[in-house]
């Protein structure tokens, strides 16, 4: 928008991140409440058939809903409502919905006051970080591992997944690859862990997904009778190397070899770019990963550099087999990165 001399002008164009703010957090509860999916599996519904279904108040609900026909997300015809093309072609999208807004609203909503010096890290909803995150990766993720796991010789067979969120993970390289016998799936969050048995139960793969509540740390130590030849560490080592320090991340991976000496890690973690300023200009840097890059240190998470990573291998003992990076339709960033790891021969 334009600069204009009159105040009104002016004052709309300062307004337009408020309107961001709000029209994020409302997307956000249009899928959380379920009136996304009600939406879609209908041409139209009128506020009283909806409010019936979901237990809304209908004045609440049809304010809501013309809140959303006014940025053009619904539209409104004889007293019923339906999504607009603009407002089903989110449906792809709501995992970004779920870990920035129902994971971190509150996180930027604190930053403030966590500025100070001792003022300790913000809070999160660490189950709808797992679910989001579980939901983007259908995009990235998970056909970023399915290309690492290409460079295995024997492919995957047993696969341990270490923060498994919501296990959706889990679940989908279960019903892809039938050739994966056995999962373990470990998650820190009573919520996220929770959420994860009942997905894999809904699944049927509850014979071959086995879940654990625990730290990976934790899973480590407590003798559980596994044996992957593959594990996944996606977005993990950043929450260990903030937390604990790096050799506390070096320490991990090596306790993971000695535990399971043939296996192959896959990690993923995003290249920390925030200064560089022909790659902060792309357009998904400037939606996704500048306010990605900001939370992570008012939460206790350390995003790194490649070469930082890449010299953190070295020190546990490891060689890189393949490094990969997200399909340019997706992500052109290329900020996403996978590495393929082994013990160093």
């Amino acid at each position: 928008m334009s600069h204009g001399t009159r105040l009104e002008d002016r004052l709309i164009e300062a307004l337009q991140p408020i309107r961001s703010f709000a029209l994020a957090a409302n997307l956000y509860h249009l899928f959380q409440t379920g009136l996304f999916d009600s939406l879609c599996a209908c041409d139209s519904a009128t506020v009283s058939e909806l409010a019936k279904k979901h237990g809304m108040d209908e004045f609440r609900l049809s304010t809501f809903l013309r809140y959303l026909a006014n940025e053009g997300y619904v539209t409104e015809s004889e007293q019923a409502f339906s999504l607009t093309s603009k407002g089903r072609g989110l449906e792809k999208f709501r995992g970004w919905y779920t870990l920035m807004i129902g994971g971190y609203a509150e996180t930027f909503l604190q930053m403030g006051d966590k500025l100070r010096v001792g003022a300790g890290n913000a809070t999160r909803n660490a189950e709808r970080v797992g679910v989001g995150s579980c939901a983007m990766s259908h995009y990235d993720a998970i056909p970023l591992t399915r290309r690492l796991m290409g460079h295995m010789s024997r492919g995957c067979r047993r696969l341990l997944d270490l923060g498994c969120g919501n296990a959706l993970y889990l679940v989908e390289f279960c019903r892809m690859s039938p050739e994966i016998e056995e999962a373990w799936g470990v998650e820190p969050d009573r919520a996220g862990y929770e959420s994860a048995v009942k997905l894999v139960r809904e699944s049927g793969y509850d014979q071959r997904i086995h879940l654990y509540c625990d730290s990976a740390l934790g899973f480590l130590d407590s003798g559980v009778q596994a044996a992957p030849d593959f594990t996944v560490l996606g977005f993990v080592l950043h929450e260990v190397l903030g937390q604990s320090g790096e050799e506390a991340v070096v320490g991990f991976l090596r306790r993971l070899v000695d535990r399971f000496p043939d296996l192959h890690i896959a990690v993923i973690e995003v290249d920390w770019q925030i200064t560089n300023p022909t790659i902060m200009r792309h357009g998904l840097s400037l939606a996704y990963y500048n306010p990605y890059y900001l939370l992570h240190p008012f939460t206790g998470q350390r995003l790194e550099t490649l070469p930082f990573w890449e010299q953190v291998f070295a020190k546990a003992g490891l060689e890189i087999v393949a490094k990969e990076t997200t399909s340019p339709d997706v992500d052109s960033t290329r900020l996403e990165v996978g590495y393929l790891l082994r013990r160093a021969r």
